[in-house]
């Protein structure tokens, strides 16, 4: 009981720290100990790891915020930082978006008229291709393909290259893919922690 009790103070706490709106980090350290001991307290904070804690604010308070250290090791293939890892993905993602493109233009040609789709011999030769060469590395998934035997097929993959980096820089909506991962972040938490909080002082 004792331990439902602490579970549910510390639940509550949280919840009041970290509450709605953006979350920001920022040192824990011993109420007043910075201001009477400056260089104390940078000299602690120095010899020991720093304890982050997650709370609500407006942008004032960013500017005392510390930054989270990300451990060089956190991704297993190495990739280093998350943005290099985010990076990554995001080329495959606008490779897929690519060939979507020009999968749809082929299957458009000749029947801008008509319900039924004209797909031509390349719309065939490129889902066959996928189908033995599934796309998961996207460097090397257009390397294969510029290799391909036949030429229209090596001529889609220089086409793919292209409309990949014009959707990229021109069409992709970058802000609106952080609004959004931000928001689902943010309603994620206020459900989780709500969730808890009913947990725990039920």
């Amino acid at each position: 009981a004792r331990g439902d009790a602490m579970e549910t103070a510390c639940a509550r706490s949280a919840y009041a720290v970290a509450g709605p709106g953006p979350r920001r980090v920022r040192h824990a350290t011993r109420a007043g100990s910075a201001s009477r001991h400056p260089s104390l307290a940078s000299r602690r904070r120095a010899s020991r790891p720093s304890v982050v804690r997650a709370f609500g604010g407006d942008a004032d308070d960013a500017r005392d915020a510390a930054p989270f250290l990300v451990p060089r090791d956190c991704f297993s293939d190495g990739t280093f930082p998350p943005e290099a890892k985010a990076a990554s993905s995001m080329r495959l993602l606008f490779t897929m978006v690519a060939l979507r493109v020009v999968l749809a233009q082929e299957e458009g040609f000749g029947n801008e008229c008509h319900d039924d789709p004209s797909y031509t011999e390349l719309y065939d030769d490129l889902t066959t291709y996928l189908q033995r060469e599934p796309l998961k590395d996207p460097e090397a998934w257009i390397e294969k393909l510029l290799r391909h035997p036949k030429l229209h097929c090596r001529l889609a993959a220089v086409r793919i290259i292209e409309v990949r980096g014009v959707y990229a820089s021109r069409e992709f909506d970058w802000g609106e893919t952080k609004n959004i991962a931000l928001e689902e972040m943010e309603a994620c938490r206020r459900t989780l922690v709500a969730a808890h909080l009913a947990r725990s002082a039920s």
